[in-house]
């Protein structure tokens, strides 16, 4: 996703890269280029998210990484990322893009860093949440259900209408009925985890 204010540009996650997809041929598609991207915000760890980052990095020297502490050193590793290329995120702070104002809502489950981006009515997702009540996996490293739950429960207490998740449909409205029915559906296989101990 690219989000644009009052000259400023960032990224909400950049993809696995060519041939799976690949945003500086995005970008010069819309007429921007890499220089035009300050700000690249990261949801979480995995490469089908992060790997791209690395070409973009190569092509500004003014760009910075946004990425929550937990998943911030496995990708600084992967991708042979300083330190001076990151900005450390924890979670309930803002990031400025132009005169919109983005809340950082720590949301772990699918990674122990993962993290959604709320914008006016408008959250970004990442892999917590996705259309019609389905969640991400939590059976990959730091992964966590019981913490999913968690935060599934914390952006339902958003004002939100709409989602835009990491893979699949966007939802433009209500999005909290998707939440609700993936919140419901979470809690049910942790009810069946449960019963099966």
């Amino acid at each position: 996703y690219i989000i644009e204010s009052h000259g400023e540009t960032a990224i909400i996650d950049v993809g696995y890269g060519p041939p799976h997809s690949n945003i500086i041929e995005t970008l010069g598609e819309l007429k921007m280029s890499t220089e035009d991207v300050r700000k690249v915000l990261i949801t979480h760890r995995h490469r089908d998210h992060t790997r791209d980052i690395k070409r973009l990095l190569e092509e500004n020297d003014n760009m910075k990484i946004y990425i929550h502490r937990n998943d911030r050193d496995i990708v600084m590793e992967n991708l042979k990322i300083g330190k001076d290329r990151i900005y450390t995120l924890y979670g309930d702070e803002n990031v400025n893009v132009g005169k919109a104002k983005i809340k950082v809502i720590h949301t772990p489950g699918h990674t122990s860093g993962s993290i959604c981006f709320q914008c006016s009515e408008i959250i970004f997702t990442g892999d917590l949440v996705f259309a019609n009540g389905e969640y991400g996996r939590t059976d990959l490293p730091t992964g966590n259900h019981k913490e999913l739950i968690k935060s599934l429960e914390r952006i339902l207490t958003l004002n939100i209408n709409a989602m835009l998740p990491g893979h699949g449909e966007i939802i433009f409205k209500e999005a909290r009925s998707h939440i609700k029915l993936a919140l419901k559906n979470a809690m049910r296989k942790q009810a069946t985890k449960h019963d099966n101990n």
